[in-house]
């Protein structure tokens, strides 16, 4: 098989596990998860693992690895422009 197919796959794979877990600590703190978060989490962490496991088609273990990482940068970034609300200032 193509080594940058398996490398996509495993970068998919390696995404979706971050997402997962990330529901079950949701999950955990009781917070209230709805069925299109979780769709778009899981599709969203599909695609940006793809592409981030393909340019580590030499080595499937770093492909995973890349794609769960890619996915918690993405989750990062995101908390990172949510709005925060000080006293009575929204920044």
């Amino acid at each position: 098989m193509n080594t940058t197919i398996v490398a996509a796959g495993l970068g998919c794979l390696g995404g979706l596990t971050r997402s997962t877990i990330g529901l079950f600590k949701a999950h955990a703190r009781h917070d209230k998860i709805k069925i299109g978060f979780i769709i778009r989490t899981m599709r969203l962490s599909a695609i940006s693992g793809t592409f981030i496991g393909i340019p580590f088609y030499f080595n499937p273990i770093i492909s995973f690895v890349a794609g769960y990482v890619g996915s918690d940068i993405l989750e990062g970034v995101y908390a990172s422009f949510k709005r925060t609300k000080i006293g009575k200032k929204t920044f």
